[in-house]
């Protein structure tokens, strides 16, 4: 069984939120968006071991105005693996006055934490729903929710930094763990560990995993296809495989981050033991703030090979691009509710998921974390509009706007990608055939919005030509070295380029507008910077 589903009401810094996660699920958001009270949730129910969690005042979701509501609602949902199977297995029967029958032929498991506040203080209460939502008439509903918890324990792992290193070790059959503890605090300190230092402490990895872990084998996996390439294009599983642990020498990166990957598994776990077989969630926080993006790379190709649901937060675009496309979630949030947002409303063909997989998740891994793109057709906007925005006093990565060359992907995946996860687009485009083309695929992509949000056309064949009709002839005449009136604006702009490249050419533009203050910038793009920056900041 795997957690399907999470509904959380009014708790903490989250007032609305509904979250369906699959096996491993990246969550992206900025600051105060509800990831640090997502897990919150989700470690206070199920991470300390402890039956039942009891709320406390500060747990309540506070209003703009600093008040707080007066009920919360916290409702998890767990699906079995394989239709059927709850009823089969001896081990999931354990739970079975609280597994429901779905029209899919899956059974599921919603456990409900609610909290009033009342005069006399927080009143907590667990319980069971059925598939209805109607609350089910168990004599022991504290049973099954520590039950619950001892077969799908949280573990979080996160920044130790600050974090109390004397957490209750638990003793199994060795003395593995005070081997992993040794280890960590010798890498800590930053000593240099001998090879039987590091030989030692991935014996501990080892069998620290295989008490744990092997129980349930990491499965194998099926050859790669072209579709899971496009939809996967980086994986690190290779990295993950249990028989390839062997001790690497006393610079081995992967070697280190075993051993104190395994350590840090022991301090999420809190000190209590876990039962054979359980089905861990782990919580991976940030896991790139304190690694290289190397030692990211090994770590992450370990973490991926755990049987157990993986839920992380990550701001690294290389980590994003190690997850399948519909394991991704972006999460906004808005005046009444945080908005999770995901793959799959639009349309892919095979050439759509391929040409995203290069020219978004490889190439541009980071322009998933924006709030809005400014798709433009090549490398000299890219040069032009950055600065041009500053001088009209827009910093376009403080607002959260990327700018993005669309020619060589196409427009459509990327406005598809925009459109489910929730990123704001506008596209510009030049005034000459293949700019009516781009065009006329935008307009065709709307859906009952205004064409002004999302397109402008410049009314000129190119942008060059746009420029020099727009009070910027003398700066191309002085590139090109001509001042014969006589000479038509397109040899003139053709003479500039051959001498300082479309790129130089866009530089000194910059440098000319500046000297002469915003009001230079031609009135096309003025209008298009404000409209965007507009639309990027509703999302805050």
């Amino acid at each position: 069984m795997y957690l399907e589903h999470v509904q959380i009401r009014n708790f903490m810094g989250i007032n609305q939120l509904s979250l369906a996660l699959d096996q491993s699920t990246a969550l992206m958001g900025e600051n105060a968006w509800g990831k640090t009270s997502l897990f919150r949730a989700l470690w206070r129910l199920l991470g300390q071991g402890a039956c039942c969690y009891q709320f406390v005042e500060d747990d309540f979701y506070r209003n703009e105005q600093g008040e707080a509501v007066d009920e919360l609602q916290i409702v998890l949902s767990y699906r079995e693996h394989r239709p059927g199977i709850s009823q089969h297995s001896a081990r999931l029967a354990r739970l079975a006055p609280a597994w429901m029958a779905h029209k899919d032929h899956y059974h599921r498991i919603h456990y409900r934490a609610r909290a009033r506040r009342e005069a006399k203080g927080v009143v907590s209460s667990h319980d069971f729903l059925d598939a209805g939502g109607v609350p089910l008439a168990l004599e022991q509903p504290s049973a099954l929710v520590h039950q619950l918890i001892e077969m799908n324990p949280v573990f979080r792992l996160r920044d130790s930094r600050g974090a109390p290193q004397d957490l209750p070790i638990v003793s199994l059959n060795g003395d593995y763990e005070q081997l992993l503890t040794r280890l960590s605090e010798q890498l800590a300190e930053e000593d240099e560990l001998s090879r039987d230092d590091i030989k030692a402490g991935l014996d501990a990895v080892r069998q620290l995993f295989e008490h744990y872990f092997t129980p349930q084998g990491a499965t194998s996996r099926a050859p790669r296809r072209a579709r899971d390439i496009a939809v996967h294009p980086v994986t690190l599983s290779q990295l993950g495989r249990l028989n390839d642990w062997q001790p690497l020498g006393e610079e081995s990166g992967l070697s280190l981050a075993l051993s104190a990957l395994a350590r840090t598994i022991l301090q999420a776990r809190g000190g209590r033991p876990i039962e054979p077989g359980a089905r861990p969630l782990l919580l991976i926080e940030d896991p790139e703030s304190r690694l290289h993006p190397t030692m990211l790379a090994a770590t992450w190709g370990i973490l991926e090979r755990f049987p157990g649901q993986k839920l992380v937060t990550t701001n690294s675009g290389d980590l994003l691009s190690a997850f399948p496309l519909h394991h991704l979630r972006r999460l906004v949030r808005t005046e009444h509710q945080t908005r999770c947002l995901r793959i799959g409303n639009e349309r892919y063909s095979a050439e759509d998921m391929r040409r995203i997989a290069f020219h978004v998740r490889i190439n541009r891994p980071m322009s998933l974390f924006a709030r809005y793109w400014l798709l433009v057709e090549g490398e000299t906007e890219i040069w032009l509009l950055s600065e041009l925005a500053r001088i009209c006093g827009y910093v376009l990565p403080a607002e959260g706007i990327r700018i993005i060359e669309f020619a060589q992907c196409g427009h459509s995946p990327l406005i598809k990608v925009a459109r489910d996860f929730g990123i704001g687009w506008h596209l510009l485009t030049d005034g000459d055939e293949a700019g009516q083309k781009y065009a006329q695929g935008v307009r065709s992509m709307l859906r009952g919005e205004r064409e002004s949000d999302h397109l402008t056309v410049l009314p000129r064949s190119d942008i060059e030509h746009y420029l020099f009709y727009n009070g910027l002839e003398q700066i191309f005449r002085q590139e090109a070295q001509i001042n014969d009136k006589h000479t038509p604006p397109t040899r003139i702009i053709e003479r500039a380029l051959s001498r300082r490249s479309k790129p130089g050419m866009a530089l000194a533009v910059v440098e000319a507008i500046e000297l002469q203050g915003p009001q230079r910038v031609p009135a096309e793009l003025r209008r298009m910077f404000a409209r965007v920056v507009a639309i990027a900041r509703r999302q805050r």
